[in-house]
Protein backbone atom coordinates (compact mmCIF):
# COMPACT_ATOMS: atom_id res chain seq x y z
CA UNK A 1 0.00 0.00 0.00
CA UNK A 2 1.04 3.61 -0.48
CA UNK A 3 2.27 5.74 2.37
CA UNK A 4 -0.54 8.07 3.48
CA UNK A 5 -0.61 11.34 1.55
CA UNK A 6 1.67 10.02 -1.18
CA UNK A 7 0.83 10.89 -4.80
CA UNK A 8 0.86 8.33 -7.59
CA UNK A 9 3.77 10.16 -9.27
CA UNK A 10 5.91 9.88 -6.15
CA UNK A 11 4.99 6.22 -5.84
CA UNK A 12 6.13 5.55 -9.43
CA UNK A 13 9.36 7.42 -8.72
CA UNK A 14 9.90 5.39 -5.58
CA UNK A 15 9.36 2.10 -7.42
CA UNK A 16 11.77 3.25 -10.15
CA UNK A 17 14.37 3.98 -7.51
CA UNK A 18 13.78 0.56 -5.97
CA UNK A 19 14.39 -1.17 -9.31
CA UNK A 20 17.81 0.49 -9.85
CA UNK A 21 17.06 1.29 -13.49
CA UNK A 22 20.73 1.89 -14.53
CA UNK A 23 21.71 -1.54 -13.17
CA UNK A 24 18.76 -3.17 -14.92
CA UNK A 25 19.77 -1.58 -18.23
CA UNK A 26 23.33 -2.85 -17.75
CA UNK A 27 22.03 -6.40 -17.22
CA UNK A 28 19.92 -6.22 -20.38
CA UNK A 29 22.75 -4.70 -22.42
CA UNK A 30 25.18 -7.36 -21.20
CA UNK A 31 23.00 -10.32 -22.13
CA UNK A 32 21.93 -8.89 -25.49
CA UNK A 33 25.54 -8.19 -26.51
CA UNK A 34 26.58 -11.69 -25.42
CA UNK A 35 23.96 -13.15 -27.76
CA UNK A 36 24.58 -10.97 -30.80
CA UNK A 37 28.30 -10.16 -30.47
CA UNK A 38 29.63 -13.48 -29.15
CA UNK A 39 27.22 -16.37 -29.65
CA UNK A 40 25.77 -15.51 -33.05
CA UNK A 41 28.99 -14.58 -34.90
CA UNK A 42 31.35 -17.07 -33.27
CA UNK A 43 29.23 -20.10 -32.34
CA UNK A 44 26.53 -19.93 -35.02
CA UNK A 45 28.38 -18.27 -37.87
CA UNK A 46 27.49 -21.08 -40.28
CA UNK A 47 24.02 -21.82 -38.90
CA UNK A 48 22.45 -18.73 -37.25
CA UNK A 49 19.03 -20.40 -37.40
CA UNK A 50 20.23 -23.02 -34.90
CA UNK A 51 20.59 -20.46 -32.12
CA UNK A 52 18.01 -20.48 -29.33
CA UNK A 53 14.73 -18.77 -30.38
CA UNK A 54 14.59 -15.06 -29.63
CA UNK A 55 11.35 -15.33 -27.57
CA UNK A 56 12.98 -17.87 -25.22
CA UNK A 57 16.07 -15.69 -24.91
CA UNK A 58 13.95 -12.64 -24.07
CA UNK A 59 12.15 -14.63 -21.39
CA UNK A 60 15.51 -15.55 -19.89
CA UNK A 61 16.58 -11.89 -19.88
CA UNK A 62 13.26 -10.93 -18.30
CA UNK A 63 13.67 -13.58 -15.58
CA UNK A 64 17.20 -12.37 -14.80
CA UNK A 65 16.05 -8.76 -14.56
CA UNK A 66 13.01 -9.55 -12.43
CA UNK A 67 15.07 -11.56 -9.94
CA UNK A 68 17.59 -8.71 -9.78
CA UNK A 69 14.82 -6.18 -9.09
CA UNK A 70 13.39 -8.48 -6.42
CA UNK A 71 16.84 -8.55 -4.84
CA UNK A 72 17.05 -4.74 -4.84
CA UNK A 73 13.63 -4.50 -3.18
CA UNK A 74 14.40 -6.92 -0.36
CA UNK A 75 17.81 -5.32 0.12
CA UNK A 76 16.20 -1.93 0.64
CA UNK A 77 13.70 -3.48 3.05
CA UNK A 78 16.43 -4.90 5.29
CA UNK A 79 18.62 -1.78 4.93
CA UNK A 80 16.11 0.82 6.15
CA UNK A 81 18.12 1.60 9.29
CA UNK A 82 21.45 1.73 7.47
CA UNK A 83 20.16 3.81 4.54
CA UNK A 84 18.50 6.29 6.91
CA UNK A 85 22.05 7.18 8.00
CA UNK A 86 24.12 6.63 4.87
CA UNK A 87 21.76 8.06 2.24
CA UNK A 88 18.54 9.41 3.82
CA UNK A 89 17.68 11.41 0.70
CA UNK A 90 17.36 8.16 -1.28
CA UNK A 91 15.42 6.19 1.31
CA UNK A 92 12.37 4.51 -0.22
CA UNK A 93 11.06 1.78 2.07
CA UNK A 94 9.04 3.17 5.01
CA UNK A 95 9.42 6.66 3.56
CA UNK A 96 7.77 6.48 0.14
CA UNK A 97 6.74 2.83 0.05
CA UNK A 98 5.50 0.83 3.02
CA UNK A 99 7.51 -2.12 4.29
CA UNK A 100 4.62 -4.51 3.68
CA UNK A 101 4.34 -3.27 0.09
CA UNK A 102 8.05 -3.92 -0.42
CA UNK A 103 7.71 -7.50 0.87
CA UNK A 104 4.67 -8.17 -1.33
CA UNK A 105 6.45 -6.73 -4.37
CA UNK A 106 9.50 -8.89 -3.68
CA UNK A 107 7.43 -12.06 -3.35
CA UNK A 108 5.42 -11.29 -6.48
CA UNK A 109 8.51 -10.59 -8.58
CA UNK A 110 10.24 -13.76 -7.47
CA UNK A 111 7.14 -15.89 -8.00
CA UNK A 112 6.87 -14.63 -11.59
CA UNK A 113 10.59 -15.13 -12.24
CA UNK A 114 10.69 -18.65 -10.81
CA UNK A 115 7.61 -19.77 -12.72
CA UNK A 116 9.02 -18.43 -15.98
CA UNK A 117 12.38 -19.99 -15.16
CA UNK A 118 10.80 -23.43 -14.86
CA UNK A 119 8.85 -22.76 -18.07
CA UNK A 120 12.17 -22.20 -19.82
CA UNK A 121 13.65 -25.32 -18.27
CA UNK A 122 10.70 -27.28 -19.64
CA UNK A 123 11.14 -25.80 -23.11
CA UNK A 124 14.85 -26.66 -23.20
CA UNK A 125 14.30 -30.03 -21.49
CA UNK A 126 16.62 -29.27 -18.57
CA UNK A 127 14.76 -29.17 -15.27
CA UNK A 128 18.02 -28.44 -13.44
CA UNK A 129 18.16 -25.08 -15.23
CA UNK A 130 14.88 -24.09 -13.57
CA UNK A 131 16.32 -24.59 -10.08
CA UNK A 132 18.98 -21.97 -10.76
CA UNK A 133 16.48 -19.14 -10.30
CA UNK A 134 14.97 -20.06 -6.90
CA UNK A 135 18.54 -20.64 -5.71
CA UNK A 136 19.57 -17.12 -6.81
CA UNK A 137 16.38 -15.66 -5.32
CA UNK A 138 17.05 -17.36 -2.00
CA UNK A 139 20.69 -16.28 -2.08
CA UNK A 140 19.64 -12.65 -2.54
CA UNK A 141 17.29 -12.90 0.45
CA UNK A 142 19.99 -14.45 2.65
CA UNK A 143 22.49 -11.84 1.47
CA UNK A 144 20.17 -8.96 2.35
CA UNK A 145 19.09 -10.44 5.69
CA UNK A 146 22.47 -11.66 6.93
CA UNK A 147 25.53 -11.96 4.74
CA UNK A 148 25.64 -8.31 3.72
CA UNK A 149 26.67 -7.63 7.31
CA UNK A 150 29.27 -10.41 7.45
CA UNK A 151 32.93 -9.85 6.64
CA UNK A 152 33.71 -10.40 2.94
CA UNK A 153 30.82 -12.78 2.21
CA UNK A 154 28.41 -10.03 1.18
CA UNK A 155 30.91 -8.60 -1.31
CA UNK A 156 31.66 -12.07 -2.66
CA UNK A 157 27.98 -12.91 -3.21
CA UNK A 158 27.22 -9.68 -5.11
CA UNK A 159 30.33 -10.10 -7.26
CA UNK A 160 29.36 -13.70 -7.96
CA UNK A 161 25.87 -12.65 -9.01
CA UNK A 162 27.40 -10.15 -11.45
CA UNK A 163 29.29 -13.03 -13.03
CA UNK A 164 26.09 -15.09 -13.02
CA UNK A 165 24.38 -12.54 -15.31
CA UNK A 166 26.96 -13.50 -17.94
CA UNK A 167 27.28 -17.23 -17.32
CA UNK A 168 23.52 -17.88 -17.29
CA UNK A 169 23.41 -16.90 -20.99
CA UNK A 170 26.04 -19.54 -21.76
CA UNK A 171 24.28 -22.13 -19.60
CA UNK A 172 20.95 -21.48 -21.32
CA UNK A 173 22.50 -21.80 -24.78
CA UNK A 174 24.32 -24.99 -23.79
CA UNK A 175 21.08 -26.68 -22.73
CA UNK A 176 19.41 -25.51 -25.94
CA UNK A 177 22.22 -26.94 -28.05
CA UNK A 178 22.12 -30.21 -26.14
CA UNK A 179 18.66 -30.94 -27.58
CA UNK A 180 20.13 -31.12 -31.08
CA UNK A 181 23.02 -33.59 -31.10
CA UNK A 182 23.92 -32.95 -34.76
CA UNK A 183 24.09 -29.19 -34.29
CA UNK A 184 25.96 -29.61 -31.02
CA UNK A 185 28.67 -31.66 -32.73
CA UNK A 186 28.93 -29.17 -35.59
CA UNK A 187 29.72 -26.25 -33.27
CA UNK A 188 31.83 -28.30 -30.83
CA UNK A 189 35.16 -26.89 -32.12
CA UNK A 190 33.98 -23.34 -31.33
CA UNK A 191 32.37 -24.04 -27.95
CA UNK A 192 35.66 -24.04 -26.07
CA UNK A 193 36.72 -20.64 -27.41
CA UNK A 194 33.28 -19.12 -26.76
CA UNK A 195 33.33 -20.55 -23.23
CA UNK A 196 36.71 -18.90 -22.61
CA UNK A 197 35.28 -15.55 -23.75
CA UNK A 198 32.27 -15.89 -21.46
CA UNK A 199 34.44 -16.76 -18.48
CA UNK A 200 36.78 -13.87 -19.27
CA UNK A 201 33.88 -11.42 -19.12
CA UNK A 202 32.49 -13.16 -16.02
CA UNK A 203 35.84 -12.80 -14.22
CA UNK A 204 36.02 -9.15 -15.26
CA UNK A 205 32.49 -8.54 -13.94
CA UNK A 206 33.33 -10.38 -10.71
CA UNK A 207 36.49 -8.35 -10.04
CA UNK A 208 35.03 -4.94 -10.88
CA UNK A 209 31.90 -5.70 -8.83
CA UNK A 210 34.05 -6.82 -5.90
CA UNK A 211 35.99 -3.54 -6.06
CA UNK A 212 32.78 -1.53 -6.26
CA UNK A 213 31.15 -3.34 -3.33
CA UNK A 214 34.17 -2.82 -1.09
CA UNK A 215 34.35 0.86 -2.07
CA UNK A 216 30.65 1.22 -1.26
CA UNK A 217 31.39 -0.27 2.16
CA UNK A 218 34.09 2.38 2.60
CA UNK A 219 31.52 5.03 1.71
CA UNK A 220 28.88 3.62 4.07
CA UNK A 221 31.08 2.96 7.10
CA UNK A 222 29.13 5.29 9.40
CA UNK A 223 25.73 3.68 8.95
CA UNK A 224 27.13 0.14 8.71
CA UNK A 225 28.98 0.52 12.00
CA UNK A 226 25.90 1.78 13.82
CA UNK A 227 23.92 -1.18 12.46
CA UNK A 228 26.50 -3.66 13.73
CA UNK A 229 27.82 -4.70 10.31
CA UNK A 230 31.20 -6.40 10.05
CA UNK A 231 32.31 -5.08 6.68
CA UNK A 232 35.96 -4.98 5.68
CA UNK A 233 36.48 -1.25 6.42
CA UNK A 234 34.95 -1.67 9.88
CA UNK A 235 36.96 -4.78 10.76
CA UNK A 236 40.41 -3.86 9.39
CA UNK A 237 40.02 -0.10 8.84
CA UNK A 238 39.96 2.12 5.77
CA UNK A 239 43.75 2.05 5.33
CA UNK A 240 44.06 -1.73 5.00
CA UNK A 241 40.83 -1.97 3.03
CA UNK A 242 42.39 0.38 0.51
CA UNK A 243 45.30 -2.07 0.18
CA UNK A 244 42.85 -4.91 -0.50
CA UNK A 245 41.16 -2.90 -3.24
CA UNK A 246 44.56 -2.03 -4.73
CA UNK A 247 45.38 -5.74 -4.81
CA UNK A 248 42.17 -6.63 -6.65
CA UNK A 249 42.71 -3.78 -9.10
CA UNK A 250 46.27 -4.93 -9.81
CA UNK A 251 44.97 -8.44 -10.57
CA UNK A 252 42.32 -6.87 -12.84
CA UNK A 253 44.86 -4.74 -14.69
CA UNK A 254 47.18 -7.72 -15.20
CA UNK A 255 44.36 -9.92 -16.53
CA UNK A 256 43.24 -7.09 -18.83
CA UNK A 257 46.79 -6.80 -20.13
CA UNK A 258 46.82 -10.54 -20.86
CA UNK A 259 43.50 -10.22 -22.71
CA UNK A 260 44.93 -7.33 -24.71
CA UNK A 261 47.94 -9.44 -25.72
CA UNK A 262 45.55 -12.08 -27.07
CA UNK A 263 43.57 -9.42 -28.95
CA UNK A 264 46.81 -8.16 -30.49
CA UNK A 265 47.83 -11.67 -31.55
CA UNK A 266 44.42 -12.12 -33.18
CA UNK A 267 44.96 -8.82 -35.05
CA UNK A 268 41.91 -7.29 -33.36
CA UNK A 269 43.68 -3.95 -33.16
CA UNK A 270 40.58 -1.79 -32.77
CA UNK A 271 39.53 -3.82 -29.74
CA UNK A 272 43.09 -3.69 -28.40
CA UNK A 273 43.21 0.11 -28.47
CA UNK A 274 39.68 0.33 -27.15
CA UNK A 275 40.79 -1.56 -24.04
CA UNK A 276 43.86 0.66 -23.72
CA UNK A 277 41.95 3.95 -23.77
CA UNK A 278 38.81 2.94 -21.89
CA UNK A 279 38.91 -0.09 -19.61
CA UNK A 280 42.62 -0.25 -18.78
CA UNK A 281 43.03 3.51 -18.47
CA UNK A 282 39.86 3.65 -16.37
CA UNK A 283 41.20 0.99 -13.99
CA UNK A 284 44.52 2.81 -13.59
CA UNK A 285 42.74 6.12 -13.05
CA UNK A 286 40.59 4.44 -10.40
CA UNK A 287 43.75 3.36 -8.57
CA UNK A 288 45.09 6.91 -8.58
CA UNK A 289 41.81 8.38 -7.30
CA UNK A 290 41.54 5.66 -4.65
CA UNK A 291 44.99 6.59 -3.32
CA UNK A 292 43.81 10.17 -2.75
CA UNK A 293 40.27 9.33 -1.56
CA UNK A 294 39.49 10.38 1.99
CA UNK A 295 35.93 11.72 2.14
CA UNK A 296 32.55 10.04 1.69
CA UNK A 297 31.95 11.84 -1.61
CA UNK A 298 35.32 10.57 -2.90
CA UNK A 299 34.23 6.97 -2.41
CA UNK A 300 30.85 7.71 -3.99
CA UNK A 301 32.67 9.02 -7.07
CA UNK A 302 34.84 5.90 -7.19
CA UNK A 303 31.75 3.69 -6.96
CA UNK A 304 30.25 5.46 -9.97
CA UNK A 305 33.56 5.14 -11.81
CA UNK A 306 33.50 1.38 -11.26
CA UNK A 307 30.11 1.24 -12.93
CA UNK A 308 31.45 3.18 -15.93
CA UNK A 309 34.40 0.77 -16.21
CA UNK A 310 31.95 -2.13 -16.12
CA UNK A 311 29.89 -0.60 -18.96
CA UNK A 312 33.05 0.09 -20.97
CA UNK A 313 34.05 -3.54 -20.58
CA UNK A 314 30.63 -4.74 -21.69
CA UNK A 315 30.66 -2.50 -24.76
CA UNK A 316 33.97 -4.03 -25.79
CA UNK A 317 31.97 -7.00 -27.15
CA UNK A 318 30.61 -4.76 -29.89
CA UNK A 319 34.11 -3.45 -30.64
CA UNK A 320 35.50 -7.00 -30.86
CA UNK A 321 32.76 -7.89 -33.32
CA UNK A 322 33.50 -4.86 -35.48
CA UNK A 323 37.28 -5.52 -35.31
CA UNK A 324 36.94 -9.09 -36.52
Amino acid sequence: MLIKGMTFFKWVKAVSRLTRLPNVLIIILTQVLLRYCILEPYLYADAPEAMSPLPYFLVMVFVTVVIAIGGYVINDYFDVKIDSINRPEKLVVNKLIGGLTAIKLHLFLNAVAILLGFYLSWRIKAISFGFVFPFISGLLWIYSAKYKRVLFWGNFIVAGLSAFVILVVLLFEFFWLRMNAVQFMSVLPDIRWVTYVFFAYAIFAFLVSMVREIIKDMEDTEGDEMAGCQTLPIVVGIKYTRYVVFGILIVTVVLLAYAMVILNRLSLFMAFWYFVFTVQTGALYLMVKLYHAREKQDYHYLSSLCKLIMVAGILSMEVILISN
